[in-house]
């Protein structure tokens, strides 16, 4: 007699799915991030997809290429976390608990993302002029902000402006005129800030390259601004230096080619 198992679980699917989506842009920098499917909806846009349209990716994108060991350590740990505060439902199936903790797993992520979003766009509004939000929570982070960008910026040139270099696109947060450094492409950042370490990285200067690269302005200076989710009052900058910038825009060349290489793709202008 041949053994038939019946299970209501998505057992054909992935218990921690890998994230397939990516942010594309047109040779004219104008979002691609979605398009129609076949079916008439709506969905993410794919490497399939960027071939056939000749799209480009994104400079987060490409950047994403290189791996996060904090970032994945993190991951895992708030997954144990879960595992450990989350009690099992006493008809639960193994498979559903898992699920559930990968899903309280990620609640943290999506709160901060949500929070980042949210800041993001109330800084923007800072630098514009426009009026921001009333949320409360939000409250203490615009007050330092606001402080900070009336003490430093002497002019807005423009926010949230969609830039085409080299085989890459992307949204860059503004360009500035900057009290005692002149004009300035500014990242700003909203990121669980530890006093411990630096709250800078790396691929912060490797982006700020690829937008003063593909900006009206490629001698500009690059300003990192850094705004401490878990700490209000706590703001941070730092002018990039010119051979951090040189030593930075090597590294981004060089996560192009490891892009198109793992992609399969060599996007419209990209130079390798």
């Amino acid at each position: 007699m041949a053994l038939t198992i019946t299970s209501k679980e998505p057992t054909n699917s992935r218990l921690v799915q890998t994230d397939q989506a990516g942010h594309w842009y047109s040779e004219k920098g104008e979002s691609a991030h979605v398009i129609i499917g076949k079916n008439g909806n709506e969905r993410n846009t794919t490497v399939a997809d960027a071939r056939k349209l000749g799209l480009l990716p994104s400079v987060t994108s490409i950047i994403g290429i290189l791996d996060k060991p904090q970032l994945t350590s993190w991951k895992i740990e708030q997954a144990i976390m879960s595992s450990l505060t989350l009690p099992k439902e006493a008809d639960e199936t193994l498979e559903t608990y898992a699920r559930r903790v990968v899903k309280d797993s990620k609640e943290s992520t999506t709160k901060a993302a949500e929070h980042g979003t949210k800041m993001h766009e109330c800084m923007e509004n800072i630098l514009l002029g426009r009026a921001v939000s009333r949320d409360d929570t939000l409250a203490p982070y615009i007050k330092t902000f606001s402080e900070w960008a009336e003490k430093n910026v002497e002019k807005t040139y423009w926010c949230e402006k969609g830039l085409v270099g080299a085989g890459y696109a992307g949204r860059c947060d503004a360009y500035v005129k900057l009290r005692g450094i002149g004009d300035a492409i500014i990242d700003l950042k909203n990121r669980k800030v530890n006093p411990k370490y630096d709250p800078f990285y790396d691929t912060d200067c490797a982006q700020l390259w690829a937008y003063r690269a593909a900006s009206e302005n490629p001698q500009c200076a690059c300003v990192s601004v850094v705004l401490a989710s878990n700490d209000a009052t706590k703001l941070t900058t730092k002018v990039w230096d010119e051979d951090e910038l040189y030593q930075a825009g090597i590294a981004f060349c060089a996560m192009q080619k490891v892009w198109a290489w793992v992609k399969g793709y060599t996007p419209p202008g990209m130079k390798l």
